[in-house]
């Protein structure tokens, strides 16, 4: 059994994450915004497997007391998540800049803050995997998805460069990019898909290929995964 840290825990990807593993019998440490949602996982899962952390990953200090919490406690997870992540379909010219700030210190910022306070313990511990649900927008650009798309190409970036320099030292760094996925992120009213929302790839598609990453032998790195539904092309 594995501990396992997921950011974005309570919603989308990051709940099914949560309760896929917690069945499973590994311990999950849980950072999400949303108290009483982290309390339900609990009460799902049990508190011997979801340990919750109330965190914003984009507040520095927050990141650092969870992480530093867990580390003494438990030690470095075995696996790193950074799922958590916030997306605005509208045309640039439209979007507010609070927006904009949200969508980087989130995606982007968040996801270097959490890695930069457990990477160390890895690294004593001379193993690890780093795991970061990217995008498509990741990968090319999108029209509507501008400051989502730069946020999402710095996450590909950090990774690319993490993985060369933690590979000799037995930590293996993994990017998803999917396409289109059901959950809360596609608000019908605030933020609607620009497609067929029937057709776009459910949570638990992402959770299975993150179960066989995990599964996977050290000695193979999976470097970076591109998918998405036969509906878009990437």
């Amino acid at each position: 059994m594995k501990s396992i840290l997921v950011t974005g825990a309570t919603r989308g990807v990051g709940e099914a994450l949560t309760l896929k593993f917690a069945q499973k019998g590994h311990v999950i440490y849980a950072l999400a915004r949303t108290r009483n949602q982290l309390n339900s996982l609990v009460e799902k899962c049990g508190a011997d497997k979801v340990i919750p952390f109330e965190v914003d990953v984009s507040s520095k200090e927050q990141v650092e007391e969870a992480t530093a919490s867990i580390q003494r406690e438990y030690g470095a997870p075995d696996v790193l998540i950074n799922n958590a992540g916030v997306v605005e379909n509208v045309s640039f010219a439209e979007q507010e800049l609070e927006m904009i700030d949200r969508i980087v210190d989130v995606n982007l910022k968040g996801t270097l803050y959490v890695t930069r306070c457990i990477v160390p313990g890895m690294i004593a511990r001379g193993s690890g995997r780093i795991i970061n649900v990217s995008s498509v927008a990741g990968t090319r650009g999108i029209p509507g998805q501008a400051a989502y798309c730069a946020s999402k190409f710095g996450m590909n970036g950090f990774a690319d460069t993490l993985a060369q320099e933690l590979l000799a030292k037995g930590i293996l760094v993994t990017t998803i990019c999917p396409g289109g996925i059901d959950t809360p992120l596609w608000d019908p009213e605030k933020n609607p898909y620009p497609g067929d929302k029937a057709r776009i790839m459910k949570p638990e598609e992402i959770v299975d290929l993150i179960e066989y990453l995990i599964d996977q032998p050290e000695g193979t790195l999976y470097k970076k995964i591109v998918m998405f539904p036969t509906n878009e092309w990437h």
